[in-house]
């Protein structure tokens, strides 16, 4: 059991840290033994026996004076590297001075950032930056561009792990895993665009031509396209009347090529509820551009169609994320055509700011999905996992790792499909290490002429597919990550090569199961950052809603 000694301003993050480390934790009292505690303010009791005391801060504490400790903060640091994983630092950094006491078993430019003390039989490390701190900033305000394809989350998550298990604790935690899975792939697709017929000598329009005509042919002289690319995008322009006069298919129109290229694999596509709309409070210069051309009033059979193909209908929002009354209407709009009230929305350019989650929630979305980047692909919230954003009481947030637009926009990233795929096998690397959720947006029109990215999402569903993923629909993964949020841990008790399981949870049937993971400590001495090893030494078994379990270890 850990024991959290935190600041009354960190509560609401170190529930939300110990949602996504599903470990058995309780805030402190004085009356209890822990294996491990953890100490984020200048309060450090002598009395605390527990095998393994972190004490994290950038500001000295009575402790810190105890043993003659200096800090200094330190502005030229904002970067740790703890061998196998880096771990950006959004918060202040202290290093330490005069260190009489203890080993330095961490350092940054030279400077000690970490250190070690071994007390009687309790190992003390004293870390010169608050974990809670980063978890504020990165659930709330989020990553910078530059950082974005770092986990940094699971990174705080992953660093904490190792220190409890080469303390000689044994560990135990839900991971964010399906049993018989690695990890989750949510396929989505953000449909701005349905046919290009209803973009007549407009903006949308004029730039298929332009991009068509010139911009294959610059891409196909830097590189980044085949000769084909430029032929299939030139004979695209020439069909265009043809398409005007009904005599050509719609090429815009992909609706059909994705239910054959995704078969049953489940996704969930966002429409836009009102067209001609532009939204309030958007600042961009091609604000006007935001509106959307079609009626999905038109779209009735389309989406009936698409939802008795195991497809997920949610809202493209407009004005949602700052006002209630609209976001109320959106659903309203796309309730009234498909029924259902439990809807998911992701906004319409993904705009936000630092009271929509709040806003969505009393508009009465269950999940939200614009936790992400328009410029580049990533972790904007650092973190694979579906999280609760602060403040909120029921709204969970599916991030979006994977956009087609941030990275081949040539405005954006530009990148070629060589380049492209390589680092979206990164972060596929990533949620095979960490488990999760991996949220791709693909938009509707992407497949069709100028973009023609149908081949590069057909390899990276192909690479998906060899991982072995539990391939569901944005409220599918939403919906498990809620059950393994409501498991309690009553009581957990070692005794010899036996684990026994005392826990609660209102969900009998949890499909797929959910996975417990049994950390061994580890026997032999470990070299400083020997993740791997701690990553490798554990035991899974499966957990269906079992209110008391024997494990054997």
């Amino acid at each position: 059991m850990i024991g959290i000694i935190s600041k009354k301003s960190e509560v609401g993050f170190v529930e939300e840290f110990f949602q996504l480390f599903k470990t058995p934790w309780e805030f402190y009292k004085d009356d209890k033994d822990y294996d491990v505690v953890i100490i984020s303010r200048d309060e450090v009791n002598d009395e605390i026996n527990s095998k393994l005391l972190l004490i994290f801060g950038s500001e000295p504490t009575q402790f810190d004076n105890n043993k003659g400790f200096i800090l200094y903060k330190n502005y030229n640091i904002n970067t740790l590297d703890f061998g196998e994983i880096t771990i950006p630092i959004y918060s202040q950094i202290a290093t330490f001075k005069n260190i009489s006491y203890g080993d330095a078993f961490f350092k940054a430019n030279s400077e000690v950032i970490g250190l070690e003390l071994k007390r009687y039989n309790q190992i003390v490390l004293r870390i010169g930056y608050n974990l809670f701190d980063e978890v504020s900033h990165l659930l709330t305000i989020g990553q910078p561009i530059k950082k974005a394809n770092i986990p940094t989350l699971e990174n705080h998550i992953a660093l904490l792990r190792k220190w409890i298990i080469k303390a000689g604790v044994p560990l135990i935690e839900f991971p964010p895993i399906p049993w018989g899975y690695n990890f989750i792939t949510c396929l989505t697709h953000d449909v701005d665009f349905v046919r290009i017929r209803n973009h007549f000598f407009d903006f949308s329009m004029w730039g298929f031509i332009y991009r068509g005509l010139f911009g294959s042919l610059k891409k196909l002289l830097n590189g980044k396209a085949s000769f084909l690319f430029l032929l299939q995008n030139w004979k695209a322009v020439l069909t265009l009347p043809f398409v005007y006069l009904g005599f050509a298919d719609d090429f815009w129109f992909q609706f059909n090529n994705y239910l054959k290229i995704e078969k049953d694999l489940g996704s969930t596509y966002f429409f836009i509820p009102f067209n001609n709309r532009t939204g309030d409070k958007v600042s961009s210069p091609n604000a006007s551009l935001r509106a959307a051309k079609y009626d999905i009033n038109n779209l009735k059979e389309l989406l009936n169609n698409l939802i008795s193909k195991n497809v997920e209908i949610g809202i493209h929002g407009i004005d949602a994320w700052h006002d209630v009354e609209s976001g109320i209407q959106e659903k309203e709009k796309i309730a009234e055509i498909i029924g259902g009230a439990n809807l998911g929305i992701r906004m319409h350019w993904l705009l936000h700011d630092k009271q929509t989650f709040h806003t969505l929630e009393k508009a009465g979305y269950i999940w939200d999905s614009s936790f992400g980047y328009n410029e580049t692909i990533g972790y904007r919230g650092g973190t694979t996992q579906v999280f609760k954003p602060i403040g909120a009481r029921n709204l969970l947030e599916l991030p979006m790792h994977i956009q087609d637009s941030a990275l081949f926009f040539q405005h954006r990233m530009g990148l070629s499909e060589k380049q492209a795929f390589r680092l979206c096998k990164n972060l596929i690397n990533n949620s095979s290490i960490y488990g999760g959720v991996l949220t791709l947006n693909w938009h509707q029109r992407s497949l069709g002429p100028e973009r023609l990215w149908g081949d590069f999402y057909l390899r990276l569903l192909k690479e998906l597919q060899v991982r072995h993923v539990w391939f569901a629909s944005a409220s599918q993964a939403v919906e498990w990550f809620r059950k393994r949020r409501d498991v309690l841990f009553e009581e957990v008790r070692f005794s010899g090569n036996k684990l026994r399981l005392s826990l609660r949870s209102d969900e009998v049937d949890i499909q797929p199961p959910l996975t417990i993971r049994i950390y061994r400590p580890v026997s032999k001495k470990l070299e400083k950052n020997d993740f791997s090893f701690c990553m490798r030494n554990y035991f899974d078994t499966p957990w269906n809603g079992e209110r008391e379990i024997e494990i054997s270890i």
